[in-house]
């Protein structure tokens, strides 16, 4: 059992617990994926504040009528020197359409930060639990220890008096070695679930000890359609049904205003300086290949969005029927094992071995008792910790109050 030890920095020893709402926070605080959603919703809010500006104007700077057969500025009375600004105004609502869509993808990069968050701690609940489990079972095995060690030395004493034979004595050395060997097989176990919990709470928080008793989680109280995954698809529809009423803008006109100021080169002969305004309209008259297109295109780009929130509340959905079953028979049967199963093993191991030492059952008899009551109390740990585990599902897929 040395090993185990070593397996562990030294501050495992002692210091505060690690709590199960530890590790949870911990991992909520770490979780890049979490963080990566949450830039990409910020940087779509930035860019919905951008899509619904004007664009920038365009300073002009001309020399007009220049001479041909000469360049100067000053013999000339037609040229002249023109100052102006030129804005561009997008079609129809393109700019107030395009922010809602940005707007809406922001939502869907928050929704998916908020999944990430779950997924996360989904993640580390099941280390945390897997880890706790293997410890648990260490902890029967080496309570186990002694009584295996009993049995062997009483095998030995009753081989010396005659009342057994050998192949009784090897029987009792074989179920003591491979006790041992069980353990050396857990120790393994608790070392890579301790490596799936580093990954979420970091190595400083695995050096702490966990506490004695198994965590109980809380009741799912959401419900499907709340999920992030559902909502990150919803905004992603919505991002769509804003790019179909963008693609329709393509069929109003875009316009553009020029302003501009001009003054002769020549100023001997008494020119006034002149200004000028001009309109400039695009006409969409040919639409079959281009505005067609895009609408076409936005619309199929709008229902794939929707075959693909229906899709992920299928699974979503499947996931929830099977795990609720799995749930609730795990609750079943980890009922039948506290009620009847423990203490029906236990009170057999305890009559077998007060039979063996009045030499009433015979030796096979003890051993199959005593490796039952062990075995029925690893596999109560096991189920107790599959129940969380389902339930850890449960939580993931229909959420739980904060």
């Amino acid at each position: 059992m040395l090993s185990t030890a070593f397996l562990l920095p030294l501050p495992a020893l002692s210091g505060p617990v690690l709590s199960l709402s530890e590790a949870e926070r911990l991992a909520r605080s770490n979780d890049p994926a979490a963080l990566r959603y949450r830039e990409l919703a910020e940087a779509r809010r930035e860019a919905a504040i951008s899509a619904s500006q004007l664009p920038d104007p365009s300073l002009i700077l001309e020399v007009m009528d220049l001479p041909r057969d000469g360049f100067s500025l000053e013999d000339d009375t037609m040229t002249q020197l023109r100052v102006g600004v030129r804005q561009m105004f997008p079609r129809g609502d393109s700019r107030r359409l395009a922010s809602e869509r940005e707007s809406a993808m922001a939502q869907a990069e928050a929704a998916r930060s908020s999944n990430a968050e779950r997924v996360a701690v989904r993640a580390v609940r099941r280390a945390y639990l897997m880890l706790f489990e293997q410890r648990a079972i260490l902890d029967v095995l080496e309570k186990s220890q002694p009584l295996f060690e009993d049995l062997h030395d009483i095998t030995e004493r009753e081989f010396a008096s005659g009342f057994v034979d050998q192949q009784d004595l090897l029987r009792a050395e074989l179920e003591l070695s491979r006790l041992h060997d069980r353990v050396l097989s857990v120790q393994a176990l608790e070392s890579a679930a301790l490596a799936q919990l580093a990954r979420w709470v970091g190595h400083e928080a695995i050096s702490r000890p966990l506490p004695l008793d198994l965590p109980e989680l809380a009741e799912p109280t959401g419900t499907l359609l709340a999920h992030p995954l559902l909502s990150a698809e919803q905004a992603v529809i919505d991002a769509g049904i804003h790019g179909v009423e963008l693609a329709r803008q393509g069929y109003k006109p875009q316009w553009t205003l020029e302003l501009t100021y001009g003054t002769p080169t020549e100023r001997g002969m008494g020119m006034p300086d002149r200004m000028s305004a001009m309109v400039m309209v695009d006409l969409p008259l040919f639409t079959r290949q281009r505005q067609d297109r895009d609408l076409s295109a936005s619309v199929h780009r709008r229902e794939a969005a929707q075959y693909a929130w229906d899709e992920q509340a299928r699974e979503l959905q499947r996931q929830l029927g099977e795990t609720q079953a799995r749930w609730q028979q795990l609750n079943e049967r980890e009922r039948r094992y506290a009620e009847h199963l423990l203490p029906q093993a236990r009170e057999n191991a305890e009559a077998a071995e007060h039979g063996y030492r009045n030499r009433t059952t015979d030796f096979n008899s003890f051993v199959r008792a005593r490796l039952t009551d062990l075995e029925t109390r690893i596999e109560a740990v096991r189920i107790g910790t599959q129940r969380r585990l389902e339930q850890v599902d449960l939580l993931y897929v229909l959420g739980e109050n904060a």
